[in-house]
């Protein structure tokens, strides 16, 4: 009995701590997302390169607040260390990172080629030199805006936090939802369709985040989805046939179904996933 009371008693605090952690995470992330629009108004040409380095610099800015935080969250009031929180270095991480854009954009490439033996080809709507630089600038960017700091703080600091509350699917659940409800408020917009994307995203990528105990697979596939979503999208330098709904089938659902099913039949190879924390760890043990 009183081992059973003083895990009762012990259970709001815990939730207490998980419940201002998870909130000091995510608000230089929100803050910086917020105001980011009001440094860098949009400008004529988001592809201009000016305007691509402009972003690139704010998101160095915003990855540098944002892992500060969480280091101070993770190493100082847990006591613990950051790859406990999914930030394993980069030097084991670039593979789960080039891996994770691998499966992305294989599918999503494959989908365009058979579109265009359906006689629906996309077309290049810039010269090659100049799709090259976009492509390179908006991946930088949307790693340094985007994918790191967005990742670190959901599938690293709050699967952490909830990991101290609740077991496998319960965790990337509740940070999809909170995933979810981010994205919504951000963007003041609840669009069903826009919801559906960042719960899917929320939960593949805390599936990913759980199988490698590691963050860097989900930033490959989220910085690979979303440079290839924001080139067709928002800077125009390739049209789909078909619009927005074609885009979105060949950029996501596609690719997402794809990976989800090669990652469950095959797992993740040995050699990408070497040095991370439990390899292959599965969605029933603790973030």
């Amino acid at each position: 009995m009183p081992r059973i009371d003083a895990a009762a008693a012990a259970r709001p605090r815990r939730l207490a701590t998980a419940a201002w952690q998870i909130a000091l995470a995510m608000l230089p992330l929100g803050a910086g997302l917020a105001v980011l629009p009001s440094l860098l108004p949009a400008a004529p040409d988001p592809s201009d390169p000016t305007t691509l380095m402009l972003r690139i610099a704010a998101g160095c800015a915003l990855s540098a607040l944002t892992l500060t935080v969480i280091l101070g969250l993770v190493r100082v009031a847990d006591g613990r260390r950051m790859r406990d929180a999914g930030l394993t270095s980069p030097r084991t991480g670039w593979r789960l990172a080039l891996w994770g854009a691998l499966l992305w954009s294989a599918p999503a490439a494959a989908t365009l080629g058979v579109l265009s033996l359906l006689g629906a080809p996309p077309t290049l709507t810039v010269p090659g030199p100049d799709l090259v630089r976009t492509v390179l600038l908006l991946l930088v960017a949307v790693l340094a805006v985007e994918a790191v700091p967005e990742e670190a703080v959901f599938r690293g600091s709050i699967m952490h936090s909830l990991g101290t509350l609740a077991r496998g699917w319960w965790v990337i659940l509740a940070q999809a939802l909170l995933f979810t409800l981010f994205g919504a408020l951000l963007r003041q917009s609840w669009d069903p369709v826009d919801l559906s994307l960042f719960l899917v995203m929320g939960i593949g990528f805390g599936w990913l985040r759980q199988l490698t105990g590691s963050i860097w697979m989900s930033v490959g596939f989220h910085a690979a989805f979303q440079t290839g979503a924001q080139l067709v999208l928002t800077h125009d330098v390739l049209a789909v046939p078909g619009g927005t709904g074609t885009a979105m089938l060949a950029l996501g659902m596609i690719p997402f179904t794809v990976a989800a099913a090669v990652t469950s039949a095959a797992g993740i190879p040995r050699v990408v996933n070497a040095g991370s924390r439990a390899s292959h760890e599965r969605p029933g043990s603790r973030a």
